[in-house]
Parts: structure tokens; sequence; C-alpha cells
């Protein structure tokens, strides 16, 4: 980069006149080399006053270097724009380079143990593996990765491929989520059921909280849980703090008439009593009060940290019932969210919320097939 240096001088009857002079000819950026005060000498010096000589430069870039000066900073400042860009993409390329770096070290160690691989291909053998380690079920974890075998030689475009195609057939699996929607003129009703200690009435306090706080709307309660004195106390204390009713019935024929004081009301919330899967007569009483009811929806609550046979053993216990969806609890006492995909693939059940604290009503959300994607996904650096 090639500079000239522009050096002028500037006369006024002060210093700040003199600079002030230097700023509007050369700009702020000027350089003030000099500053002397003159005194008029000779036999005329008694008709001059004195005054102040100011000595700037300022270095002036050629024009050509001046355009290069500014395409660089152009290019400089696109290379910013495109790389927060990318931070805020998805987490795909990430994932993309960690497979790749993990199929470069796999490749570079061959043992053994490498008659034992389920895949020919290291990057799908790499994915088997981190979602088993999700604890997403063997024959699941097959069928995501079904007719993707191929025993070649990979590259970064092949694996980015494949990846893409996995990544969408988790996003199919999970399938769009189904909250609670309090619409239409008549009150919907709204049931929750699940085994004991799942977090459940907690889980009816912070979505009562949403859409008594967030969405505005009427919500009434109703408790059957006679079981517990705590979980009636617990809802009363709830539903005293957001000066919303909450009734109690002690029979399933009770119900109609219960709902009947609410029929004004937007959503109606109903908590049932924790089921034991190994108890047959308890899940005849909660058929029986479901079936009071015509108009429904019916919300199963699950806890994420559930053993996998005896989430079988649950989930075997509610096929009585046809259409439910699913909300999963406790997701923030677990390190792997596998269950939650295994669940939705052996039900074919919507997922609709996951709760992740005991916070009301900050500790739920809808949840995010991209997030659990993700999840189930990207920790591979972790195997």
């Amino acid at each position: 980069m090639v500079f000239e240096m522009k050096i002028k001088k500037y006369e006024a009857k002060t210093e700040q006149e003199a600079i002030e002079k230097v700023k509007e000819d050369l700009g702020k950026d000027a350089l003030i080399l000099n500053i002397k005060k003159i005194t008029p000498k000779g036999i005329f010096k008694l008709f001059k006053k004195p005054y102040v000589e100011v000595l700037a430069a300022l270095d002036e870039v050629n024009k050509k270097d001046s355009k290069k000066v500014q395409a660089d900073d152009i290019i400089k400042e696109q290379k910013e724009i495109i790389k927060n860009l990318e931070n805020k993409l998805d987490s795909m390329e990430e994932l993309l380079t960690k497979v790749m770096e993990k199929v470069s070290t796999t490749s570079q160690v061959k043992d053994s143990k490498e008659d034992n691989q389920r895949y020919h291909n290291p990057a799908l053998q790499i994915i088997y593996d981190n979602l088993t380690n999700n604890e997403v079920l063997p024959e699941l974890a097959d069928y995501i990765l079904k007719d993707l075998d191929k025993d070649k030689e990979l590259n970064p475009e092949d694996v980015n491929e494949m990846i893409t195609v996995i990544y969408n057939r988790i996003l199919d699996l999970i399938g769009e989520p189904a909250p609670i929607k309090a619409d239409g003129s008549q009150p919907k009703v709204v049931f929750f059921i699940g085994p004991t200690g799942v977090g459940k009435t907690t889980t009816i306090a912070k979505i009562t909280a949403h859409f008594c706080l967030t969405e505005r709307k009427k919500v009434g309660l109703v408790t059957a849980d006679t079981y517990r004195i705590a979980a009636i106390e617990q809802l009363k204390t709830y539903a005293e703090i957001l000066n919303i009713p909450v009734e109690v019935i002690y029979n399933p024929d009770e119900l109609p008439e219960t709902l009947n004081k609410m029929k004004d009301y937007d959503l109606i919330l109903i908590d049932t009593a924790g089921r034991s899967h190994k108890n047959a007569e308890q899940f005849k009483e909660l058929d029986y009060l479901l079936s009071t009811v015509n108009e429904k929806q019916i919300y199963l609550v699950l806890s994420a940290t559930t053993k996998h046979k005896d989430m079988l053993s649950i989930l075997k216990q509610y096929t009585s019932i046809s259409d439910y969806n699913i909300i999963f609890t406790k997701i923030d006492e677990t390190t792997s969210l596998g269950t939650i995909l295994n669940v939705r693939y052996l039900t074919d059940k919507p997922l609709s919320y996951v709760s992740f604290g005991q916070n009301v009503p900050d500790d739920i959300e809808i949840i995010s097939p991209k997030k659990l994607t993700k999840a189930l996904l990207g920790s591979i650096d972790e195997l």
C-alpha cells in the first residue's frame, strides 16, 4: 500500500483558529507537526499583529490503493456476516465434521473389533452407536439407518447426504407436536393420566398457568385423585394463586354434573389418580371415568427416566385407550432421551410437551422435533 504525505501551513490570529482551519481542510485525522507564534519583524512590524502558524500533515492513500482498502473492508465485512450466519445454522455441519473426524480415526485403527461392526460404513456405525448410547432401541436405530449401508470409500459429500437423510427420518418419526388448544365455542375437556410419581399434578399446574396468564383463557380444574390428599391440596394451592376454581370428585358419576358447572369455561383440566401398571382394577376405574365424557382430549404423562422394560409394561396397560397424546417429564434428570423416540415409535401417538423441573409455569415447553433430533445425533464426540 502506497501513502502520500500532504503537508500544509495554516495561519490564524490564535492557535485555536488555526487548528480549526486544519480540521476543516484536512479533516480530523490530520497530524499537527508544529505550532509557533510569529512576531512581525522589520520596519513595518509596528503595523502588523502577531499571529500563529500551524504546520499540519495528512497521510493520503492513493486512489488505486484506496479502492483496494475499501474492497478489503467489504470482503472482511462479508466474511463476518457469513460467519455469523453459519453460527446460527443448524448443527448438521458440526455433526458432519465430527463424523468425518471419527471415521478418519476409526479407519486408522483397524483391529479385531472390526468383525463385530454392525455396518460396513464407518459413519453409519458411529451414528448407530450414538443412537443406541442414547437408549434408542437397536431395531429402531436399524430402521432409521436402513438402506444406507454402502461398502465404499467415503467422502464428505456422501456423509453429508447420509446425515441429512437420517436427520429427516428422525424428524418424520417424531412428527408434529400436539399441544392443547383452547379454541372453539365449547369448553375443551382434557384428562391427564399416567403412572404414579411422574409429576402429573405439577405438569397440570404449569399448563394451567400458561393458559391463564399467557393465553388469558378461562380455566377450570377438576381432580379425581382422591387417593392422595397431598395432590388435592397441591392443586388447590395453585388454583388459589391463579384465582380459578377447582372441583374434587369422589365418584366418576359426579363428573358430568361438575363439568356442567364449568360450561362457560374455555378449558377444563382433569387430574386423575396415578395408576400402577401392576394394578388392573385401577385401570377399570380409569376407563369408566373417561367414558363419562364424549368430547375430550387425553394426555398420557410419562417420565423420561423410566426404564425401557417398565415403560413397555406401562404402555401395555394403556392399550384400552385408543386416542391419547404424550407428555414427557423429568428430561432434566436423564442423559439419554432415546426413550422419547422409542415410545413415539411403539405407540404411534403424538408427542406434545416436555417438562424439565419443578418451576411453575416455566419448566415446560412444546416438544421441538429439531431439538430432540439434534440431541439424539449431536453427541458424537462423547462416543
